[in-house]
């Protein structure tokens, strides 16, 4: 891949996630919310409350879906002499792609979740989320949950992008925008389905230093023994709920996205066509 591909696909995939992010992130706080036990009735805040966390999502999440779609790229192009058009170049490329992006992906999390799940003003502010966790976790308080991370989007990689590739393969009489479109849906409510618990587990261990999640009376249903591990976190919510509290939030994850994915990988691919063919950009 050329400096030129590669900026080149940098700009789409940015521009997808922005899109996406913007128009479905109302549903990721309340799907957030709702996995920590921080849900608040609906329209009991105003709208823009609800986009807490957008600003620290766009800045970070840009670079770091770039970084993994083209890395997924550069990677599936790599291993087609070897591979071809396979599932498991699918695989391998997505979660080669996974390793690369969460360096990023990890502290926009962190930060992202505990603005989502704020009540005050002051601890809706990124700057003070900043020096808090700071102060308290250092360095590493941006990586909390990052391994759980790593755990739990590779399989999640692998399911998405080998079900997005095989839905592809699997239509090819219709039209290129049925196939992205069917492709990313699938994949995208296939994979949140597989990977709910285990994001459910790793919010909730990401939040649990948070100031919200401190003042238990306030925050009803949340537990700082989260805190103390994983394992503790796991414990907690077989605890609270049994074994659907795993999917706690749920259906806002669901209806988050499997459009965002949709936006997101129709724009990515729309711009990857008009670039390569300028005078294909109907074929999308």
């Amino acid at each position: 891949m050329d400096v030129a591909s590669l900026f080149a696909n940098v700009g789409a995939s940015a521009t997808g996630s922005i899109i996406s992010k913007i128009t479905c992130y109302p549903l990721d706080t309340i799907a957030v919310q709702y996995q920590t036990s921080t849900r608040r009735p609906l329209l009991s805040v105003p709208l823009r409350a609800y986009y807490r966390g957008i600003g620290v999502t766009i800045l970070t999440v840009t670079p770091a879906t770039a970084v993994y779609l083209t890395t997924r790229e550069a990677t599936q192009i790599a291993l087609l002499p070897h591979l071809g058009d396979s599932s498991l170049n699918d695989a391998l490329s997505g979660c080669i792609a996974e390793l690369a992006g969460s360096v990023l992906f990890t502290p926009m999390e962190v930060l992202k979740a505990r603005l989502q799940i704020s009540r005050s003003g002051r601890e809706g502010k990124l700057l003070y989320q900043l020096r808090n966790i700071a102060a308290k976790e250092g360095f590493r308080g941006f990586y909390r949950g990052y391994v759980m991370g790593i755990a739990s989007y590779i399989p999640f990689n692998i399911l998405w992008w080998t079900t997005y590739g095989n839905v592809r393969r699997g239509m090819p009489d219709r039209s290129v925008q049925t196939q992205i479109a069917c492709g990313a849906g699938v994949a995208a409510a296939t994979s949140a389905a597989f990977i709910h618990p285990l994001e459910l587990v790793k919010t909730r261990y990401q939040v649990a230093t948070s100031d919200t999640v401190a003042a238990a009376g306030v925050v009803t249903g949340t537990r700082n023994s989260d805190r103390e591990g994983l394992r503790q976190v796991v414990r907690n919510v077989m605890g609270e709920s049994g074994p659907k509290g795993f999917y706690a939030g749920f259906l806002p994850t669901l209806m988050r996205s499997v459009p965002s994915a949709i936006i997101m990988m129709s724009v990515f691919e729309h711009l990857k066509a008009k670039r390569k063919d300028p005078g294909q950009e109907s074929a999308l």
